[in-house]
């Protein structure tokens, strides 16, 4: 009987252990891999200020990561020379050019835009989502391109959900010459919004998926995605930063903006946009919205 009961137990938890392995595999894939769920509104057409941005006279900036991937950003010079420039992150799922909206924000406010690709979004290589901390490298180099066509640039950053997740985890690398951040409902960690994702989507507990596509991430995609959480960047950082979010946002929830709020240190702000669902806090208050992001990037850019 005893025999029998050890036979059992080991083949159940070789059973477990297996479906752990498939199930963290299958997680993943499906969240980071190219051509998966990232990948679901990567044809999307242009329509509206997506398309004034494809319309207008821009050029495709080139850089390599420090992991040899290729990757490309739009730049649109502003109408007046100026040494500032508004570097403008997408989310995830998307690309460069569906930033429309934003990038005419701050192009309108006669600034030099820099919209770049995310790796493995848009123009950019990359099998892997990075998630906002692969980015954050990714974006130095970006900032030290500009800071490099011009020593005396004044920088400012704009995401939007993974975009702003990039935004606020590349502060804590000390880029140089950024004046503000301006972070759209996003989210504090990563392994957090995994572990909400997995609830929301599949009804599933974190434990142990979470635990175990983080195996995968870091032998795949080179990186320990628990590493990332705004407490460690944000409190390393003192440039100005206003968060947004949306009230009633169900794919990161309002929570992560209180969250990052209190990471951040002075000078900062936040904005909850009652009524506003995941990235839609433009789209839902569209003139206080750009009232507000031409009046923190006008006060810090001097």
């Amino acid at each position: 009987m005893k025999k029998g009961l050890k036979i059992f137990l080991v083949v159940l938890i070789g059973l477990l252990l297996v479906a752990d392995l498939a199930g963290g595999a299958y997680l993943f894939n499906f969240a980071f891999k190219k051509g998966n769920y990232s990948s679901k509104d990567a044809n999307i057409e242009l329509k509206g200020n997506n398309k004034w941005f494809a319309s207008q006279k821009q050029s495709i900036w080139t850089e390599k990561s420090k992991d040899g991937l290729e990757l490309k950003a739009r730049y649109l010079p502003a109408e007046n020379k100026t040494n500032k420039t508004v570097v403008v992150v997408h989310g995830y799922g998307s690309a460069s050019r569906y930033m429309g909206s934003f990038v005419k924000i701050f192009h309108q406010a006669g600034y030099n835009v820099l919209a770049p690709d995310n790796r493995s979004f848009g123009m950019s290589q990359g099998e892997y989502a990075g998630y906002g901390w692969l980015d954050r490298k990714d974006m130095m180099g970006w900032i030290n391109r500009l800071n490099q066509k011009n020593p005396n640039s004044k920088i400012g950053l704009y995401g939007i959900s993974m975009g702003a997740a990039t935004v606020m985890y590349t502060l804590g690398e000390h880029p140089k010459n950024v004046d503000f951040a301006i972070a759209d409902c996003g989210y504090s960690t990563i392994s957090g919004e995994l572990n909400y994702q997995l609830k929301e989507m599949f009804n599933l507990p974190s434990f142990p998926l979470v635990q175990t596509a983080a195996i995968y991430s870091k032998i795949f995609a080179g990186y320990n995605f628990y590493q990332a959480d705004t407490k460690k960047t944000l409190k390393n950082s003192h440039v100005p930063i206003f968060i947004i979010h949306g009230s009633k946002d169900t794919y990161v929830p309002t929570s992560n903006a209180y969250i990052n709020y209190k990471n951040a240190n002075d000078p900062k702000k936040i904005w909850i946009v009652k009524g506003a669902e995941h990235g839609r806090a433009y789209n839902t208050d569209k003139k206080n919205y750009v009232r507000k992001v031409d009046d923190f990037a006008l006060r810090y850019f001097k």
